[in-house]
């Protein structure tokens, strides 16, 4: 959470804008059929979206969605080299 200071519930301003990026969509791009470029691509404009999103929301910083969209990459990236090294041998 991001550090502020109390405001009264008069005063605050609340910003109402849906999420944009769902786990959902983070697990169906990763098991879909794409290739791995195509299915790069994809995790990177949701994760910029989810991190626009995370911006313009003062009660949020996105760490949690944006910390599962990179381990995805990161799955992503080394299911991608396990599979190149069993077509090799």
């Amino acid at each position: 959470m991001k550090r502020k200071t109390f405001t009264p519930l008069r005063d605050q301003n609340i910003n109402m804008e849906p999420r944009p990026v769902t786990t959902d969509q983070v697990d169906g791009v990763m098991n879909s059929s794409d290739a791995l470029d195509v299915k790069m691509t994809k995790l990177n404009d949701l994760r910029q979206s989810h991190e626009d999103w995370a911006n313009r929301q003062p009660e949020t910083d996105g760490k949690p969605l944006l910390s599962y969209i990179d381990e995805s990459v990161q799955r992503l990236l080394h299911d991608d080299k396990l599979e190149d090294k069993i077509e090799t041998a």
